[in-house]
């Protein structure tokens, strides 16, 4: 089943009575009043004119359609869902079944120009209910989508679902988002299994891990001083060709270790590039107690309470 990521901040024009009865309840909702005609319930609308109620795709402007498509889709194929409701810091993790109908959430609008005015919501109540902290489940703080009102969060993996479930396990590889793989690979260069691989050991790094270099997610210094750059992909090696060439820019005629951590059989050594397969890292990192421990957080919520 697929994982949705579905955002109700203090943008969402609702009163304060409203947002409490959506999180009592345990609902997630959307709130596009508009029309397609160009209608506008924030605007021009003839007085007395209320929210668009209608649950057809076709009646609403495209940004409106982008947000009740998904929620549609949820409803329809059921799904695991993450959910941020503003003023609350807890995230609310839970399960929408297939066939899930989609409600009409009366309540309030919440600015100074329309207040009292009825707004009109379109929500789904979840089950299997789990709160949880942002801070204490590493995969929302790094891996959420960081746009978009309510979305497909493919990079979730099992991680969602695995906790509203109650599973307990370490992730698989794919599992972790890109943010996590980059973090895990610059974790395992500062381990002694690093040798393995023929690669010197991270002694510190010089930027923050991911893109703040073009092309480069890992930069930073080995033990005995050189500079090592390096890129993370799930990618297969043969699909890597302009990842090489973005590292062969920072080669400096061979006085850096470049490294390419991607899907490949075995570690090879190609035009000045360490070539590492993304697996034997992961695995080689799980046999430690330190990266089973790190997977153990990353992917795991250390408090998770029901409803």
């Amino acid at each position: 089943m697929e994982t949705y990521y579905i955002r109700h901040t203090a943008d969402l024009d609702i009163n304060d009575a409203t947002r409490q009865r959506l999180w009592d309840e345990r609902r997630i909702a959307v709130h596009y009043p508009h029309y397609k005609s160009g209608e506008d319930p924030r605007g021009v609308l003839p007085k007395g004119k209320a929210d668009n109620s209608s649950l057809d795709l076709d009646d609403y402007p495209r940004r409106g359609r982008t947000a009740l498509r998904a929620l549609t889709e949820l409803a329809a194929s059921g799904g695991y869902v993450c959910a941020e409701h503003y003023p609350h810091s807890e995230c609310v993790l839970g399960y929408v079944a297939p066939g899930s109908k989609i409600d009409l959430f009366r309540g309030k609008w919440g600015s100074e120009e329309f207040k009292g005015r009825e707004a009109v919501l379109k929500s789904l109540r979840l089950q299997k209910v789990k709160l949880v902290h942002p801070g204490d489940f590493a995969v929302i703080s790094v891996g959420r989508p960081r746009q978009g009102t309510i979305m497909h969060w493919r990079r979730a993996g099992k991680t969602i679902e695995n906790a509203v479930e109650g599973r307990i396990s370490l992730p698989a590889l794919g599992d972790l988002s890109s943010d996590q793989q980059e973090i895990m690979c610059s974790e395992f260069l500062r381990l002694p299994e690093a040798a393995e691989f023929h690669l010197p050991k991270l002694a510190h790094l010089l930027l923050p891990v991911g893109r703040t270099m073009k092309g480069i997610d890992i930069c930073g210094l080995s033990d005995s001083g050189r500079m090592i750059f390096a890129q993370v992909t799930y990618l297969d090696v043969d699909h890597c060709d302009h990842k090489k060439n973005t590292l062969l820019q920072y080669g400096d005629n061979g006085r850096n270790v470049l490294v390419l951590f991607c899907n490949c059989t075995a570690p090879i050594r190609l035009d000045g590039i360490h070539i590492v397969p993304l697996r034997e890292v992961y695995h080689g990192f799980v046999r430690t107690v330190t990266g089973k421990a790190w997977l153990e957080r990353a992917s795991s919520p250390l408090a998770m309470k029901s409803k």
